[in-house]
């Protein structure tokens, strides 16, 4: 459970940078987007010069090979199969959250409040009498309760 929280978090905050992606300039691709490379200038058909967003030069960068275009496609493949599963354990455990909430909403639903006698105001109940006399009720059997607010404390 916590490795799929820290999963998402990574997944949301990498969303948020900006990486190195491969950039079509000058008739080939080019690793380039990342705040060191946010734009190219040419140097000749397989080497460019990276700026910064100030327009500073940060260095060069070769086009990229066949295998490396493939290498980075599998990345992205793999890179979606992960967030796929992260999204498929997260939506089962929405799930399973939803279940336990209407489980507990039915058991709430079927909760009967149990059924109790009313006491008698200050009066007759059988055979002993109440009395009250200020915060205090006295029966004719001699105990007595407290009432402190909407309670009876009896001895």
């Amino acid at each position: 459970m916590k490795f799929i929280f820290i999963a998402a978090i990574v997944v949301i905050i990498s969303g948020c940078t900006s990486v190195a992606s491969p950039h079509f300039f000058n008739g080939n691709y080019y690793m380039a987007g990342d705040p060191s490379c946010v734009r190219l200038k040419a140097v000749s058909s397989e080497r460019a010069i990276c700026v910064d967003k100030e327009g500073n030069h940060t260095g060069s960068r070769y086009a990229m090979t066949d295998e490396q275009m493939r290498t980075y496609q599998l990345d992205l493949i793999n890179q979606q199969s992960q967030i796929h599963s992260i999204n498929q354990q997260l939506n089962d455990i929405g799930q399973s959250f939803q279940n336990s909430r209407q489980q507990i909403l039915n058991q709430s639903q079927q909760y009967t409040m149990p059924q109790v006698q009313p006491i008698s105001p200050y009066g007759a109940s059988g055979t002993v009498t109440y009395r009250r006399v200020g915060n205090t009720i006295i029966s004719s059997d001699g105990a007595s309760c407290q009432v402190v607010g909407q309670n009876i404390i009896c001895n």
